[in-house]
């Protein structure tokens, strides 16, 4: 095999639509798209004109490439599912380790996009970073092939520096992101529209492309500000989760400044 251009996804969420269309439009063939949610398989397959059906109808008959692209905690038991085959088998998850394959083969590997992904929300792939693992040389070099169609930043990355990645990703985006929706809970709280802030979180957005998140670091916690950090503090004293988590933070980011002298 000199190329993966026949690609079947198991799983139709949220990375699976949008690999699967950005292979499409890449000129990769998307043979079949198989899912327990079996209105989300034909609704994906019908925009890339593929087959479409529950886990127990996979036909891989043709495929080069067996993309799972399914929660975390499915992706082994998925996996066994799958009848005997050819085909180079990937998972796309930033934490679990390549070996959970080990039983559907030795034709395995890893294809995981580093990105938040949602269904309705457009994403160049062309910019997302695609960290690849693989069984073998020669398999490698067919992934990376096809991973250089859909994006500009492909890089080798074994199992543990994924999770590292991964682990990076979880706070960098999601726990970010649980934050600014702490941030419009006190606001509508207050019956405060949210784009009071909005210009803030993307200024702060913006300044990570020319500087280390330690010196865009602003805030009371950065100038020591006692003062204010305990008058936010009593203020958020009737919600202890909130209460816990900004006086974690502001420790945290005093600690880091004190560490660095």
């Amino acid at each position: 095999m000199t190329e993966l251009n026949k690609v079947v996804f198991i799983g139709a969420g949220n990375v699976a639509t949008h690999m699967s269309q950005a292979f499409a439009q890449a000129g990769i063939r998307v043979l079949g798209i198989y899912s327990r949610k079996l209105e989300s398989a034909k609704v994906l397959a019908e925009k890339l004109h593929a087959e479409w059906g529950s886990l127990s109808q996979i036909d891989v008959t043709e495929a080069q490439l067996i993309v799972i692209a399914v929660p975390d905690q499915f992706i082994e038991e998925v996996s066994k599912q799958i009848p005997k085959n050819n085909a180079l088998i990937v998972h796309t998850s930033g934490s679990i380790n390549l070996e959970v394959l080990m039983d559907v083969g030795t034709q395995i590997g890893v294809f995981y996009p580093l990105q938040t992904f949602s269904k309705d929300k457009g994403l160049h792939f062309s910019n997302i970073p695609i960290m690849l693992e693989c069984s073998n040389e020669e398999n490698y070099v067919l992934l990376e092939n096809l991973a250089h169609l859909i994006s500009e930043r492909v890089y080798r990355i074994n199992s543990l520096q994924r999770k590292k990645i991964h682990i990076a990703a979880v706070f960098s985006s999601n726990f970010t992101n649980y934050l600014v929706h702490i941030a419009e809970d006190l606001l509508e709280k207050e019956n405060i529209p949210f784009d009071v802030i909005r210009p803030l979180i993307e200024e702060t957005a913006a300044k990570l492309k020319n500087l280390k998140p330690y010196h865009a670091q602003t805030g009371p916690a950065v100038r020591e500000d006692y003062q204010t950090i305990e008058t936010h503090l009593r203020d958020l004293k009737n919600i202890p989760a909130y209460y816990e988590i900004y006086k974690l933070l502001s420790h945290q980011i005093i600690q880091s400044r004190k560490n660095k002298t």
